[in-house]
């Protein structure tokens, strides 16, 4: 069993006994967050519009592992996949990966998902930040960073283009804000 392996296995044990918690491994650490109201009505809205920009609900998925061969999976919180993906599922799969900040001086999300993602070539990354209250859109992954950045304000409307044609808008008028 690798170290990467034996960590997951630690990460999944930790899931069933703190319940109510987010328990992923990032950077060789496991990181353990509390789940939140607000992360799951985020979720909701960026899934309600890809369905509503015509992707299909087997196209979302929200927390569920995508491989990356030797490293650690990931498990975004919203994947858009590539149509006719199935499971279990590898980051070639995946169209965009949309995380959440979690905590306000969180450097899983913009620096090691970040360059995990863009090493990968993962099309469209976008980081939610409720504490910001903005949304960062990243595209055109070049070795561990990507080329194109915009960024949003809450109560813009996200564009996403995916590399398969299809574009999602994501209004985030409605999206909360943490303190």
């Amino acid at each position: 069993m690798s170290v990467q392996d034996y960590l997951w296995h630690v990460a999944e044990q930790a899931a069933a006994t703190f319940e109510g918690f987010r328990i992923e491994v990032v950077g060789g650490r496991i990181v353990m967050t509390p789940r939140s109201e607000i992360r799951s009505w985020t979720i909701r809205r960026v899934q309600n519009s890809a369905e509503a920009a015509g992707i299909a609900e087997e196209r979302l998925v929200s927390d569920v592992l995508i491989q990356f061969p030797g490293e650690a999976p990931r498990a975004p919180d919203v994947a858009i996949l590539e149509d006719g993906a199935t499971a279990p599922y590898s980051y070639e799969d995946l169209l965009a990966a949309i995380e959440i900040v979690s905590t306000p001086d969180d450097d899983n999300d913009y620096s090691v998902k970040l360059q995990q993602y863009a090493r990968f070539g993962i099309p469209t990354y976008v980081i939610i930040d409720p504490f910001r209250a903005k949304c960062t859109v990243l595209t055109r992954p070049k070795d561990s960073a990507y080329a194109t950045r915009e960024e949003y304000a809450y109560g813009e409307t996200v564009t996403l283009h995916l590399t398969d044609g299809g574009a999602v808008q994501i209004p985030t008028d409605k999206f909360k804000r943490k303190s």
